[in-house]
């Protein structure tokens, strides 16, 4: 995001008929660049290396070393790898600058080895410049991680008067499953393309920075307290070979003519412009806060000259915003970031054929669109693609509306089966039957060509929802047949875990039941979800020795317990007892349970003592939660009185 990206001024800017290495940034310094970007990838593959390697031996890993992981510490109040390595660039950013997205970013890496194979081509990418566009990275910023706090403080207390729970910030470094929160393979080369070569080749040298990267958002603002600039000396003789060279996007000769230095928040401190000064007149230096970018008295401000009209810019902003919440999401595959670089492009793409049908003559890079007044073939391939690329987002924006309208229908049918489902019965009324078919044709609709509906693909989410509403039907086979479709299509995914349980409960003999579940949960240890229902369906069944192997941590001493309390064996029960009481000494229903074993085990002032512990955690506890500890501390009560009444003479 370049705050003064458009400033364009008298200050000539000479066209450099055969660029030297030195005057595009490739040196010396361009290659120590290089070899940290590269250092950072490499970096970045080792860790999912190491993931992939413990992934049957259960290990833990780093938790993604990724800014967009903040959004949860902002959500969640989960503190993990990537909130503070995103605290940490912010922090320095407000020191040295916005030197980050130059030398960390891996898509910066991306776009500038995109951009030097291009300038081997022959094509030199010319930035677009918009004002209101140059606005989506702080927009999708404030969405991404100030909109939570809001909601959570703000919105929803007020609006939906409810609070949402808190429980404060928690430090959760490791994961077990480091692609949880990743796109698939197919999903991320599709967003190297279009966030890499794509954006590049339209927008310019950082053409997703400027219009897609959320974290710019943030580090363009902070930049202006920054105390490190490129400044200049009087050495300069305006050759504006800084400019060609910067891949910023940044006006270097404008900018140090008229501040004496590079006050634009786009600059991302390459220093591919100090390298390329052939009179060494511009380095890196200490200055002070550029808080307003007022110049000097006695020298003009640079006139600003933008690609839009105001007209214009409101045009492709809601073209840009309506394109965004189109492809967001959109069959189940498309992330926020990637959906915001294919609306850039669209929005490109429907500015640059309105004017090919305005202008006489138009053409891009060396290809000519049309010429005095008639389209040439390329021109005419172009408006085709165009109205290809918006046909399919208007596709994509229709599953998209009919999904939401299916939503509506189901959102208040979920509940229906969160508990096991008898084969060929239903759980609802009439009235919520006849809904949940309505929501079933608005998914299938929503779906696939082939299904019947009007996308390129099915939307897991969408075959889901369709599986519970079936299951909800008593339609066990539909349900079954749609969770089987949405695993082969979906990467591995708790809710569909969950909803795949509840079928093979129904229609499953419990030994395989338990079979599957020990499978899934060996394989996936953070699916706190499944393993609660899985070892609540267990001690349903009275069956505590699965209880105790479903279970994780401290729980499995408790279960282990129970089941050796049903077989007899007291005195290995109090010890497992006491074992998760030392992990978990808050659960006061559990101090009970180790009262009431060491009673039926003799040891009468162990049983007070543990029985005293309950009633210490008693005031901890809610009303409704009391009731359940008091029916069992009462319990205890009277089988002290009963031991008592018995050993009386």
């Amino acid at each position: 995001m370049s705050g003064d990206a458009g400033s364009q001024s008298g200050v000539p800017l000479r066209v450099l008929s055969d660029p030297t290495p030195r005057v595009i940034g490739w040196g010396r310094r361009w290659r120590t660049r290089l070899t940290i970007l590269v250092v950072v990838q490499v970096a970045m593959i080792l860790h999912i290396v190491v993931w992939w390697i413990g992934l049957p031996f259960g290990w833990e890993t780093l938790s993604p070393v990724e800014p967009s992981e903040s959004i949860v510490t902002v959500s969640d109040g989960i503190i993990n790898a990537g909130a503070i390595f995103f605290a940490a660039a912010l922090l320095s950013t407000a020191v040295l600058g916005r030197w980050f997205c130059g030398w960390g970013c891996h898509v910066v890496l991306l776009q500038d080895w995109c951009l030097r194979l291009m300038r081997r081509a022959g094509v030199r990418p010319r930035a677009f410049r918009s004002r209101l566009l140059m606005l989506a990275p702080f927009v999708l910023a404030s969405y991404m991680f100030l909109w939570p706090v809001f909601y959570r403080l703000v919105w929803a207390p007020l609006v939906e008067s409810r609070t949402p729970e808190w429980h404060g910030f928690r430090l959760e470094l490791l994961t077990r499953d480091l692609w949880a929160t990743m796109p698939g393979v197919g999903v991320g080369i599709a967003f190297l393309f279009i966030c890499g070569f794509a954006t590049v080749y339209v927008l310019g040298a950082k053409g997703f920075c400027t219009y897609g990267c959320p974290y710019g958002g943030f580090f363009a603002p902070i930049d202006r307290l920054s105390l490190r600039r490129v400044t200049v000396s009087d050495a300069c003789r305006g050759c504006a070979h800084c400019t060609a060279a910067c891949t910023s996007n940044v006006r270097v000769h404008e900018q140090v003519a008229t501040w004496g230095k590079v006050i634009d928040v786009g600059c991302m401190k390459t220093t591919d412009c100090i390298e390329a000064c052939p009179n060494d007149a511009l380095s890196m230096q200490w200055s002070l806060p550029v808080l307003r970018s007022k110049p000097p008295q006695d020298v003009q401000a640079p006139r600003k000259r933008w690609d839009l009209s105001w007209t214009e810019e409101v045009i492709l902003a809601a073209i840009m915003l309506m394109s965004v919440l189109a492809w967001r999401g959109s069959y189940g595959l498309v992330p926020l970031l990637m959906s915001l670089g294919v609306a850039s492009i669209l929005t490109w793409m429907l500015w640059k054929s309105s004017r090919l049908l305005r202008d006489p003559a138009a053409s891009f890079h060396r290809s000519v669109l049309k010429k005095s007044g008639a389209l040439t073939r390329t021109g005419g391939v172009f408006l085709a693609i165009t109205v290809l690329a918006s046909l399919a987002t208007v596709q994509a924006g229709a599953t998209r509306v009919m999904g939401s309208v299916a939503d509506s229908y189901a959102d208040g049918l979920r509940r229906r089966i969160n508990s096991p489902i008898r084969t060929g019965v239903s759980q609802m009324s009439l009235d919520e039957a006849a809904d949940a078919r309505v929501a079933i044709e608005w998914y299938t609709l929503a779906g696939s060509i082939g299904r019947g509906g009007i996308g390129f693909a099915d939307d897991p989410n969408h075959l889901l929802a369709m599986a519970r509403l079936h299951a909800g039907l008593g339609a066990i086979d539909e349900a079954a047949a749609l969770l089987q479709e949405t695993e082969s299509i979906a990467k591995p995914n708790q809710d569909v875990a969950i909803e795949s349980f509840m079928v093979r409960v129904s229609t499953h003999p419990p030994e395989n039941v338990l079979l599957w579940a020990d499978g899934v949960l060996r394989t996936h240890v953070d699916w706190a979800g499944l393993r609660r229902i899985c070892v609540q369906w267990a001690l349903a069944r009275g069956d505590l020795r699965a209880a105790s192997r479903l279970s994780a941590g401290p729980d499995i001493w408790k279960y282990e317990a129970m089941a050796r309390v049903q077989a007899g064996d007291l005195k290995q029960a109090v010890l497992n007892l006491r074992r998760y009481l030392n992990a978990a000494p808050g659960d006061a229903l559990a101090w009970v349970t180790l009262a009431r074993v060491l009673l039926q085990d003799g040891d009468v002032t162990a049983a007070d003592a543990a029985a005293a512990e309950a009633h210490g955690l008693r005031g901890g506890f809610d009303p409704s939660a009391r009731g359940d500890l008091d029916r069992e501390l009462e319990a205890y009560e009277f089988d002290r009185r009963q031991r008592d009444a018995q050993s009386a003479p």
